[in-house]
């Protein structure tokens, strides 16, 4: 029991599997235990193995209910969705005797099965009425819901309680390292992708407590590092950082499909810092990789990775991208219980990708995708990848709009990251300023007046006021310091 409520729960089946005298309750109370930790580590096909291995219990004990609990709960994990449901209703239903606590764990699983339906309302509803009392299965009923907020669209709210779910923990009696280490791999990708730099120090600090040596945490380890190269390029601006964390990635990563993608994030950050080679040989490095894959054999979140592939090479070998984008078209959908999240993200990221891949050839197509793919993800919150898709509308079509967007977004960005590069290099190509306004612009910067400028320039007063008034609208500022400040902070003008 020691290794399951620390969450090692392939140790726990370990332990299990060297128990030698089991007499019938002893057999019983092994196989649950087997089948909760199969449970945790999604083979639900062993769970159901397991709980076969039970002896013959009594019904309406408790665990007799648990185990009905436990069939339904495999059944809904393995695609079974409404057989599985129909099992947990109705051990709920004959679980008013039973134990609090299996109560409210009947509850987590029915509000699981739900969630697995797209029924997000009643999920939610369910998991609200699991006992605060139930300690770790409250905890869990917390991360239910942030996911469910996820699914929704509700990131703001999903990253709360995301948030709570670790505070729980933290109260908990017992210690759960799966919980936690899944916990913070979805915070890593909130705070990525909701541009949050105050809850990232969060992240950091589980991160470096956490024993990733534990079995079963091999996966929220690699997407906790995958999510720390893109923060550390897109937010923090530091590509050093960004490319090992992207290695780091690679060296973790458990089977090829992990490490394509983790080749690919180096592709990422190379093209980001306009490495040109570098980004083609880790983009074809990692096509070479996924070339030795079975593609039958991708499961859950794997199942993206062709699309993250095709955006690497969308801008060096635009038929191999589309051949890949075809081919995530084609496959069977992934099986919401078996996503880490399932939320509108995934087809704005495929509008993205396929955007990116129609720039070379049709660019009207282009623009319409990245358009959707901008509503999907300002809409979700999902405010790194929106001011992406803006960006490339912005130097697609001159759209002001999108580029006022992406400058508001990442104003408070520090000026060297990506995301603010990006914004400030595309202004100041929109703002092509001749001679006489930079010359303007530098003595406005040094504190200069009007009638210091004319005096200095040889011109006259009104000449002067309209260039002022000109580098107002060019900057899209109010006032001389405004100006000052937006100069000072793209680079056009030093003070020292």
């Amino acid at each position: 029991m020691r290794a399951w409520f620390a969450g090692n729960f392939e140790l726990c089946l370990e332990l299990c599997d060297a128990v030698r005298h089991r007499d019938a309750a002893t057999r019983t109370h092994l196989a649950l235990l087997r089948a909760r930790a199969l449970l945790r580590l999604d083979r639900p096909d062993d769970a159901l193995r397991s709980l076969q291995d039970a002896a013959a219990i009594p019904a309406g004990t408790d665990e007799s209910i648990t185990t009905r609990m436990l069939t339904g709960a495999a059944r809904v994990r393995r695609g079974d969705v409404e057989d599985g449901l129909a099992v947990l209703v109705a051990a709920a239903s004959d679980a008013r005797t039973a134990h609090p606590t299996i109560r409210s764990e009947i509850a987590l699983n029915i509000g699981l099965a739900r969630y697995a339906k797209g029924d997000f309302d009643a999920a939610d509803r369910v998991l609200t009425t699991v006992a605060r009392d139930a300690d770790l299965v409250y905890a869990r009923a917390v991360q239910y819901r942030a996911w469910i907020a996820a699914a929704r669209g509700h990131n703001d709210r999903a990253a709360t309680l995301f948030a709570a779910a670790l505070q729980q923990l933290d109260e908990c009696r017992h210690y759960d390292a799966f919980f936690e280490a899944n916990c913070t791999r979805a915070l890593a990708q909130l705070a990525l992708e909701r541009l949050d730099r105050e809850i990232w120090p969060v992240i950091a600090s589980r991160r470096t407590r956490i024993d990733w040596s534990v079995n079963g945490l091999a996966e929220p380890r690699f997407w906790t590092a995958y999510c720390a190269a893109g923060y550390q390029l897109d937010i923090v601006g530091d590509p050093l950082g960004a490319a090992r964390e992207a290695r780091h990635a690679e060296s973790i990563a458990v089977g090829n499909a992990q490490r394509v993608q983790a080749r690919c994030k180096r592709a990422a950050v190379a093209r980001h810092v306009g490495e040109c080679n570098a980004h083609r040989d880790h983009a074809e490095s990692a096509a070479e990789l996924f070339a030795t894959a079975n593609v039958e054999t991708l499961a859950g979140d794997e199942k993206i990775v062709p699309l993250v592939l095709a955006e690497e090479l969308a801008g060096i070998d635009a038929v191999r991208a589309q051949g890949l984008f075809e081919l995530y078209t084609r496959a069977q959908p992934m099986l919401p219980v078996k996503l880490t999240s399932h939320s509108p993200a995934t087809e704005a990221y495929r509008s993205l990708v396929e955007a990116a891949i129609a720039e070379r050839g049709n660019a009207a197509v282009a623009i319409q995708r990245y358009r959707r793919a901008f509503d999907i993800y300002s809409r979700i919150g999902f405010r790194r990848r929106a001011v992406m898709a803006a960006l490339r509308v912005a130097t697609l079509t001159g759209d002001r709009k999108m580029l006022a967007y992406a400058d508001r977004v990442t104003a408070d960005l520090p000026p060297q990251s990506w995301l603010r590069r990006e914004v400030d290099a595309i202004k100041q190509r929109r703002t092509g300023l001749t001679n006489v306004q930079r010359e303007v612009l530098a003595l406005i910067c040094q504190g200069k007046s009007n009638p210091e400028i004319a005096r200095l320039r040889d011109r006259s007063l009104h000449t002067v006021r309209n260039l002022v008034a000109r580098l107002f609208e060019i900057f899209e500022v109010k006032s001389r310091e405004e100006l000052a400040v937006e100069c000072v902070r793209r680079g056009i003008y030093s003070r020292s």
